[in-house]
């Protein structure tokens, strides 16, 4: 009997150390935080990602960055999850295309300027061979540290060869 069961194996690493994000409006990647994505195959991952902030007016934006191209024959969309300044407020972006989501006006906690947690989660595909990593930018002067102990990515791939 056939059947089109999956064996998808799923990786995670967490991020090896604490990166500090500042306002220069261009993503910092971190090359400790992401994976190698083959041409053509398509990529589930989710991030979480924990930080902190020097001031209570200090929000932060995450996405992912690669250094290929998307697929474009492959609808790439992936959504950016946090709160706002009160703990009750939910954020939610949804990116199609590498490093779009909009900054955070405030950072998201009712501590603002500790504990604060942003969720990533999609689907990628790359047109070359590339590196695929989570990237993130401050909104203002002040610093986002980004904690490693606490900060993990998981992927895998999730289409299949076709049979021969």
């Amino acid at each position: 009997m056939a059947t089109n069961n999956k064996f998808i194996v799923e990786r995670t690493n967490a991020l090896k150390t604490a990166k500090t994000l500042t306002a220069s409006y261009s993503y910092v990647d971190d090359e400790d935080f992401g994976f190698y994505a083959k041409a053509g195959e398509v990529y589930a991952f989710e991030a979480v990602i924990t930080y902190t902030a020097t001031a209570g007016t200090e929000g932060a934006a995450f996405s992912i960055n690669s250094s290929s191209a998307l697929n474009s024959a492959v609808f790439p969309t992936w959504i950016c999850e946090f709160n706002t300044t009160d703990a009750t407020t939910v954020v939610r972006t949804q990116c199609i295309a590498f490093n779009t989501p909009d900054h955070g006006t405030a950072s998201p906690n009712a501590f603002p300027t500790a504990a604060n947690v942003c969720t990533l989660q999609g689907i990628v595909s790359v047109s070359t061979d590339g590196f695929v990593g989570v990237t993130g930018i401050a909104e203002n002067a002040s610093q986002i540290s980004v904690v490693a102990e606490s900060s993990v990515l998981k992927w895998s791939r999730i289409d299949w060869p076709t049979e021969a």
